[in-house]
């Protein structure tokens, strides 16, 4: 259940989001940026504190408009409906009525629907047949949350490769295999160029939040937070960068107390701002929690440092060295990692957990996938 100030604070976003409306409306209409026509939608019903998952989609999806795939955005919630309308091209058509958002789809003739979480009002969409329903997530993890039985209520969910179906294979019984796709990480194919070395070692340290339940609670924070950021701050030769999830703290108090203190000692050295993404290519070592971000490292070829001692094949088939351990000197371990390179064991992981890594083919196996539908 989650606490007094949790809800309080859902009731707040939720009134916000209600005096934007108008707004909101009106900006779709003065910009032209109205949805019409659209035959591939992503559907986003999400407040605006979840817009991250949205977010690292929409390069994707101006992409495919760019090569004649005729997309949009629709949205439910007036202040992720602005959110879009500031960071991306693509038209919006924004509804709090599931009525009229059927009445559009059905006039547009929309033959996709994509969705990139399993929120809990994508299944009030689902229950539209007109269109094809394809799930896509906002990354590739072996958190609990991507083997959830709810896959089965879309006709494709496309997954990052292998490990991924192996993954639905072991853990959704009587899922249907054939309905899901490898399509990669489309979301890293416009990344820029990997900046040339500095003077100094740039070191990422990216953990996640805390979960909504014991089965998801991968944060670091709690942990290792403090003590990670303490021993690489200060050391020289090293540029460290803090790039904590967005939704740290949200549940738990306690670690609502932690990240808001870390946010305030570790100020110099926060990011919040930059593209998760463009952080992690321009790290030399990365540091991560089971999450996307250490998937991500994988696929772009970062040294990856994995901390946690969940259960996991990222973590079985890591080489030893890239295992935080408590008695491991964190200092000392990313510069021995960063003058090795890539592991072998991780080369290998990178093939496992993506169908490919070469830039584009991402957003090549998607367009061919939503072309079949």
């Amino acid at each position: 259940m989650p606490g007094v100030d949790v809800v309080l604070r859902r009731t707040l976003s939720r009134a916000r989001s209600l005096i934007a409306e108008r707004r909101v409306r009106s900006a779709i209409e003065v910009s032209g940026r109205d949805a019409r026509g659209a035959e591939v939608v992503i559907f986003f019903a999400e407040p605006v504190g979840q817009f991250y998952q949205l977010g690292v989609w929409l390069p994707v999806f101006e992409r495919l408009a760019e090569r004649g795939v005729r997309v949009g955005l629709i949205l439910m919630d007036a202040l992720s409906a602005r959110e879009a309308i500031a960071r991306s091209s693509l038209p919006v058509y924004f509804s709090r009525s599931m009525q009229s958002i059927e009445q559009r789809l059905e006039q547009d003739g929309t033959r996709v629907i994509c969705y990139v979480n399993n929120a809990q009002a994508n299944f009030t969409m689902l229950r539209w047949a007109g269109s094809a329903h394809v799930h896509l997530n906002h990354g590739e993890s072996e958190k609990a949350s991507m083997v959830s039985n709810q896959l089965k209520a879309y006709d494709v969910a496309a997954v990052a490769g292998t490990a991924a179906i192996e993954r639905i294979a072991q853990n959704i019984p009587r899922f249907e295999l054939s309905h899901a796709v490898a399509i990669g990480r489309p979301q890293l194919d416009a990344l820029p160029a990997r900046p040339a070395c500095g003077s100094k070692l740039r070191v990422l340290y990216a953990p996640t939040w805390e979960g909504d339940s014991q089965a998801m609670a991968y944060s670091s924070i709690p942990t290792h937070g403090r003590a990670i950021l303490e021993e690489l701050r200060d050391e020289a030769g090293i540029e460290l960068i803090f790039r904590p999830h967005p939704k740290t703290g949200d549940v738990s108090a306690a670690v609502r107390r932690e990240i808001t203190q870390l946010r305030k000692e570790f100020a110099d050295v926060l990011d919040e701002q930059s593209d998760p993404g463009v952080l992690l290519n321009a790290a030399d070592v990365a540091i991560c929690d089971v999450s996307a971000m250490a998937y991500d490292a994988l696929a772009l070829n970062v040294p990856l440092l994995l901390v946690g001692e969940r259960d996991c094949q990222l973590r079985r088939r890591l080489p030893a060295q890239q295992l935080l351990t408590d008695q491991m000197p964190v200092a000392a371990t990313v510069r021995t990692l960063a003058e090795a390179g890539v592991s072998a064991q991780q080369a290998e992981l990178a093939s496992y957990f993506f169908a490919s890594t070469e830039k584009g083919r991402g957003t090549e196996l998607l367009h061919e996938l939503l072309e079949r539908l």
